[in-house]
């Protein structure tokens, strides 16, 4: 009777908790590597020769005792050692210039110590270290042969580590250590490197704050998933009295038609939610994993932004219409009209504060924003007076309040005009200054104000058909907000332009009449 073998099928993986397995792999990774940080001993080579030169007559250093001293360095391999102590005036070279200890070693070299360099006299010798120091002109050096010379940050480092003593005028001792850190620095493992051990640990602890960090991120999808669900569920029970809302609005209102292009925003987000809610598993049907994937997360995001704007919009969508009709909760939705404006007057001495470097037209200008600010807050009082009087009509009052933000927009605009032409030295100066309004529309977008006035202007500046018009008119609903943030970013923006970081460290290279000599090395002062 013929028979047959089954062949096992294997289960498909767990795919719902690759994700640990993969922290899990990562942590052992990282264990392990830490591994290869344990100490091996080190090659002790003590200097095939070591001579100390001391050119300066002041007695700085004893050669002989130092000698000894120096004899007793381990290296890893086997080094010829010289150390020079000198004055580089005694060479020619000022003080001031900041290679003038590198110009004066090779000039010795040249001069007295020839052994010190290859033959062709273009670099130091094989197998040559140098340590250096001038006493008197407070320079530390280090040089070396192409095959033991160390890589620059190698070099900065043998100074640093003489620096302390060569400044507390113990200069045998800064001379031993600058030695005792070449000879720990030349031919190190990779493995001793503080770099390879600081990566290991980096490793370790990034493992473990992934893992954290993983979870983290699960439980924050699990919480917008959450909370918003009860938003859409709220957002959805009121889509009638939005949807009444925009169809009652008055039609021949400016402001009416921008809520209506909220309502379109509105409708075509309520099937962007639908559709994401469908993909979303109910809470009895997530398993525990669920979140830790990136598709999951960017998902809860993208249900999260959505409900949020849809239960901010619908909001703004019944209170425009309440406005525009004086009904319901008319007055929420007035004082958010008049809150940019009253974030202008506020910040009026902030952003007005005179300082020292201040022109007569700034200073002319600022002062007729002050009076032009007393004159808004009146005016914002007025209007409301008159509203909940009904002595004016909304969209008037709306129309009003528009009118005042031009008013000072254009005023801030000139003081901003004012204030480069002041400060700029040149055009390249003045482009910095104007480039960082970008910075400040950023910040001041962030205030986030929810104005059917605000989103009225963006409708018509993107519909206008004039490039030009649209992008040279100053506008924003807090102007003198926007011009606090503005000062402030010109301002450090100019400094920085002016200013630019330079980096300090170790002097390398020769001067000119060092004839292109190209031997490895630098210096520093202390």
């Amino acid at each position: 009777m013929p028979f047959s073998t089954a062949v096992p099928v294997a289960a498909p993986p767990d795919r719902s908790t690759s994700p640990l397995r993969s922290l899990t792999a990562l942590a052992l990774v990282a264990l392990l590597s830490l591994l290869v940080l344990l100490p091996a001993p080190a090659l002790a080579e003590a200097p095939r020769s070591v001579s100390v030169t001391d050119t300066d007559t002041t007695g700085h250093v004893d050669p002989e005792i130092l000698e000894g001293r120096l004899a007793e360095v381990d290296f890893r391999r086997e080094v010829d050692l010289a150390v020079l102590v000198l004055d580089v005036t005694d060479y020619g070279f000022e003080e001031s210039q900041d290679t003038a200890l590198n110009d004066a070693v090779l000039a010795h070299a040249r001069d007295a110590a020839p052994e010190l360099l290859e033959p062709d006299g273009d670099h130091w010798a094989d197998g040559t270290v140098i340590i250096a120091l001038d006493p008197e002109n407070r320079f530390v050096g280090t040089y070396a042969g192409e095959d033991v010379k160390l890589d620059d940050d190698g070099f900065e480092a043998v100074q640093d580590a003489m620096r302390d003593d060569a400044a507390d005028g113990d200069f045998e001792g800064s001379l031993q250590a600058g030695a005792d850190k070449y000879a720990d620095l030349l031919d190190r493992p990779w493995w001793q490197h503080p770099a390879t051990l600081v990566a290991g640990l980096v490793a370790l602890g990034g493992a473990a704050l992934t893992a954290l960090s993983f979870v983290g991120l699960r439980r924050a999808a699990r919480r917008r998933v959450d909370e918003s669900l009860p938003r859409l569920k709220d957002v959805l029970a009121t889509r009638r009295l939005t949807d009444a809302a925009a169809r009652t609005l008055p039609a021949d209102s400016v402001y009416a038609q921008a809520a209506l292009a909220d309502h379109e925003t509105y409708r075509e987000k309520i099937d962007e939610a639908t559709q994401l809610r469908t993909r979303l598993p109910t809470s009895q049907e997530r398993s525990w994993a669920w979140g830790l994937k990136g598709p999951e997360r960017m998902l809860a995001r993208d249900f999260e932004k959505v409900v949020i704007y849809l239960d901010d919009i619908d909001d703004d969508i019944i209170g425009t219409n309440d406005l525009l009709h004086r009904l319901g909760d008319w007055r929420g939705a007035w004082e958010r009209e008049l809150a940019p404006l009253q974030d202008s007057i506020d910040s009026i001495d902030s952003a007005l504060e005179d300082g020292e470097d201040v022109s007569p037209e700034e200073a002319a200008a600022a002062a007729d924003l002050r009076e032009m600010g007393g004159d808004v807050a009146q005016e914002m009082q007025t209007l409301t007076t008159q509203l909940e009087a009904d002595q004016i009509d909304p969209d008037s009052a709306l129309r009003r309040l528009d009118t005042l933000t031009t008013e000072l927009s254009a005023g801030v605009a000139t003081l901003q005009r004012l204030r480069i032409s002041h400060l700029a030295a040149d055009d390249d100066e003045a482009e910095v200054m104007r480039d960082a309004s970008w910075d400040a529309d950023l910040a001041h977008e962030d205030q986030g104000y929810r104005s059917v006035r605000g989103r009225r202007h963006a409708l018509d500046a993107a519909a206008a058909s004039d490039i030009s018009r649209s992008s040279d008119t100053f506008w924003h609903l807090s102007p003198l907000l926007w011009y606090s943030t503005w000062h402030k970013e010109a301002d450090s923006d100019l400094e920085a332009h002016r200013n630019p970081s330079s980096s300090g460290g170790s002097t390398s290279g020769y001067s000119a009449s060092s004839g292109g000599f190209s031997g490895a090395g630098s210096s520093s002062r202390f």
